[in-house]
C-alpha cells in the first residue's frame, strides 16, 4: 500500500544538502536517520544494530530501501518508500547487498554519502572494496543540517512529548514524600511516563549527595527532609524524544535552597531568551556561563543545551566552540545545572522553539517559578 510522504520529513533540506555536497546518493543507516527517511521505526535497529538496514535517497530518481528480510513486512506496511529489496541475514553480507543495490540503480561511479559516525570502519572498508570506482563521502552533515530545522509536524510531536513528560513528573512529585526511596520514586515515574504514551524511556533520579553524580541510578536510599532531589527523564513518543529536568526539595526548603533555585531559573530563562536566529551556539553557552557567574553560581557542564528530535542530542550542541548559527525551526533544550554549598546539584531543563522573533517555551505544564516541595501538596 502506497503512503504519502510524511509531512514531518524535511526532504527539501536533505536534497539541498545533497546538492551542496555534490552527492548522487545519500544512505541512511542509523535508527534515527533510517526512521527519519522511511517513517518506519524498527526495534531491531536499537537492540540489534548489526542487523543493518539502508534507506537511499538520490537526486534524480525515487528513493529505495535495502533491508534485512526480517523487516520486510513492517517496512511494506509502514514506509512510504515502495522500492524495497531484502537480503538474507547470515547468508549474505549487508554491504554486498547494498553495493549491488547501488550499482543497479545509481551506477558504479556514484558519489555516495554515508553515515561515517555510525558505520564501523570494517563496513566502510568493505563497501569501498565492493564499489572501487565510487567515492564514499561523509553524509552526516547533510542529515544533521536537515534534521536541525524541524517541520511543523515535528514541533507538534516534540511539544506533546515534553508536556506528557512534565505531567509524569508532576504526578510523581505529588505522590512522593520523605521516607520513600529513590527506587520507589523512579518506578512510579517510569510508570507515569509509559502511561502518558511513551514506548520506552530513560531516567536519572537522585536525592541528597547522590545528586552530584551525572547520571545516577536510583537506589534504595530513603528521601530525607531538607534534601534536594532532581530528576532528568525522557521517553520516546511516536519516534521522538522528550527530555525534561526538574529539581525539588523534600519537605521545606532552606533560604539557601530557595535562593540557588531562583538564580538558576533566572539564568535558564535568560538563556532561553537569547535563542534568536543568527546567534551562534557557542555564544549561547558563553551568555549562560556569564549569567550564572553574575549570580555567584558556576555552570557544571561543558554544554548548556542541545537540539532535540528523534535523537536525544542532535545538532547543534550548545558548547563554547560551536560556531553553528541558530535558525528558525530549531527546537532546543536548555539545561543549566549548579551546586549549592552542600554539593547538592540543581538541574532545570526546558524545551524551546527558535522562531523569527522571540523563542517559544514548549514545556509549560509545570510551574517552575518556585522550588517544588514534595510534601507541599
Amino acid at each position: 500500500m502506497a503512503h504519502p510522504i510524511p509531512s514531518r520529513i524535511n526532504l527539501q533540506g536533505l536534497h539541498a544538502g545533497m546538492e551542496a555536497a555534490a552527492l548522487d546518493v545519500l544512505v541512511a543507516t542509523s535508527l534515527e536517520n533510517f526512521f527519519y527517511v522511511t517513517d518506519a521505526w524498527l526495534l531491531s535497529q536499537r537492540i540489534i544494530p548489526e542487523r543493518l538496514c539502508f534507506a537511499l535517497l538520490a537526486r534524480d530518481r525515487e528513493p529505495g530501501i535495502m533491508a534485512c528480510y526480517s523487516e520486510e513486512a513492517q517496512l511494506r506496511e509502514e514506509s512510504w518508500i515502495t522500492d524495497l529489496e531484502i537480503y538474507l541475514e547470515h547468508r549474505e553480507s549487508p554491504m554486498q547487498a547494498l553495493a549491488q543495490f547501488i550499482r543497479g540503480r545509481y551506477g558504479a561511479t556514484a558519489r555516495i554519502g554515508i553515515e561515517k559516525r555510525f558505520l564501523a570502519s570494517t563496513y566502510v572498508e568493505e563497501l569501498a572494496g565492493l564499489l572501487p570506482a565510487s567515492v564514499l563521502l561523509d553524509g552526516d552533515p547533510v542529515f544533521d543540517t536537515a534534521r536541525a530545522v524541524k517541520t511543523d509536524a515535528e514541533v507538534a510531536r516534540l511539544t506533546q512529548a515534553g508536556l506528557d513528560t512534565e505531567q509524569a513528573i508532576l504526578d510523581t512529585f505529588r505522590q512522593t514524600k520523605a521516607g520513600h526511596t529513590e527506587k520507589e520514586m523512579a518506578d512510579r515515574l517510569s510508570a507515569h511516563v509509559l502511561r502518558q504514551g511513551a514506548e520506552s524511556l530513560w531516567l536519572t533520579l537522585a536525592a541528597g549527595a547522590n545528586t552530584a553524580f551525572n547520571h545516577p541510578s536510583p537506589s534504595a536510599k530513603q528521601l530525607l527532609a531538607g534534601e534536594i532531589l532532581r530528576v532528568d527523564v525522557g521517553g520516546v513518543f511516536d519516534g521522538y524524544q522528550s527530555d525534561v529536568a526538574r529539581t525539588a526539595v523534600v519537605g521545606s526548603a532552606s533560604a539557601e535552597q530557595r535562593s540557588v533555585y531562583r538564580r538558576l531559573r533566572e539564568c535558564e530563562r535568560e538563556t532561553i531568551a537569547a535563542l534568536r536566529p543568527g546567534t551562534k551556539a557557542g555564544e549561547i553557552y558563553l551568555r549562560a556561563q556569564q549569567a550564572l557567574a553574575d549570580r555567584d553560581l558556576t555552570l557544571t557542564s561543558q554544554a548548556i543545551g542541545h537540539s532535540l528530535g528523534i535523537g536525544l542530542h542532535e545538532h547543534p550542541i550548545l558548547h563554547a566552540r560551536n560556531e553553528a548559527e541558530l535558525l528558525p525551526g530549531m527546537v532546543i533544550d536548555i539545561e543549566p545545572a549548579v551546586k549549592d554549598s552542600q554539593g547538592f546539584l540543581y538541574h532545570l531543563e526546558d524545551l524551546a522553539l527558535v522562531t523569527e522573533d522571540e523563542p517559544v517555551i514548549l514545556t509549560t505544564l509545570m510551574n517552575t517559578e518556585e522550588l517544588f516541595s514534595l510534601d507541599a501538596e
